[in-house]
């Protein structure tokens, strides 16, 4: 073509520097048009190269994916490992994947993305002893240390970590305080239910010794560690799992069904309003139970449903559907 008109659709090919969204002008008279916003993502989906060799070829693969079609977004979850791959909608998704697999030759496996759960104390423990005490010819280790662990409030969901020393006399010297809540903290990043971050609890130093040559930092820290991975076996436990906040406009028509399939999805309505025939339904759903849900409230609504989500924090997770690593 020589030329194209205002409102033409064109297909230009061979084109390295130009990105979507990009203004093409003739060099002459220089023009920047604002380009189209990018929708935020709505379903996100876990992918991987079938073969380890592919590993790196999928990571480039996706990262132009990107560049041409900016509503994907890829993103690796820093707690479960996986990389995901989000956009529009399943078709949308499944089309990326697709053309991966097409143009690169890489076998792509996709499905769904891991929730990162966590693990909480509901009954502590008190006065939990523990000794650590180390000798392998050189200089040894010695710590003792009283720890009392406790739920971080009466609400069992509550996410933090707090760290207190009521050790009085100098029983304990404050460098090695400190090196006890380290030990602490470290102990957090994998409970003893499935290995999932500890949250949403008090870990108080009661008391405590030393020895005059063979206390470190060291000896403390890792008395802090052990003696709280202990101790937490020691208390009764349980997993929280992530609640968002799910928010449902859709055609007045189809409210009993927007509300039958949240209640199916374990989903809590706290608010739901009607404006000019249109429902507006509120609710707290567990984050496993909105994978796959945009598909299905397009099945529900005839296509005329939309929704949007907030993360709210955590709640105790029922036993039948909380899995354990």
């Amino acid at each position: 073509m020589e030329q194209a008109s205002a409102g033409e659709i064109v297909v230009v090919v061979g084109l390295k520097s130009a990105r979507a969204g990009a203004t093409l002008c003739a060099p002459g008279a220089p023009i920047l048009l604002e380009p189209p916003a990018s929708t935020e993502p709505v379903v996100s989906v876990a992918v991987e190269a079938e073969r380890n060799a592919d590993t790196e070829k999928l990571a480039v693969a996706l990262a132009q994916a990107t560049e041409a079609d900016p509503s994907l977004v890829v993103r690796t979850d820093r707690e479960t490992g996986q990389t995901l791959l989000s956009g529009m909608g399943e078709l949308h998704l499944e089309v990326a994947a697709e053309k991966i697999r097409l143009e690169r030759g890489i076998t792509v496996r996709v499905g769904r993305p891991q929730v990162a759960y966590r693990e909480t104390v509901v009954r502590g423990v008190s006065g939990f002893v523990y000794r650590h005490v180390k000798q392998d010819g050189g200089a040894g280790q010695f710590a003792h240390v009283v720890l009392t662990v406790e739920p971080l409030s009466g609400h069992v969901g509550d996410t933090g970590f707090v760290f207190e020393s009521s050790v009085v006399g100098g029983r304990v010297p404050r460098e090695y305080v400190r090196a006890v809540e380290a030990g602490c903290r470290d102990a957090l990043a994998a409970g003893p239910l499935g290995g999932h971050p500890v949250t949403g609890l008090r870990v108080v130093l009661t008391d405590g010794a030393t020895h005059v040559k063979d206390s470190s930092e060291i000896a403390f820290r890792a008395a802090g560690r052990f003696g709280l991975q202990q101790a937490l076996r020691a208390c009764a436990t349980t997993l929280l799992e992530p609640i968002v906040e799910v928010t449902v406009t859709a055609p007045e028509d189809t409210a009993g069904a927007v509300l039958g399939d949240l209640a199916a999805r374990r989903g809590r309505v706290t608010a739901s309003t009607v404006r000019a025939a249109t429902v507006v339904v509120t609710a707290a759903v567990p984050l496993a139970e909105v994978f796959g849900y945009a598909t299905r409230l397009r099945s529900r609504t005839q296509g005329r449903g939309t929704f949007t989500t907030r993360a709210l924090g955590y709640a105790p997770a029922p036993a039948a559907v909380a899995p354990v690593s």
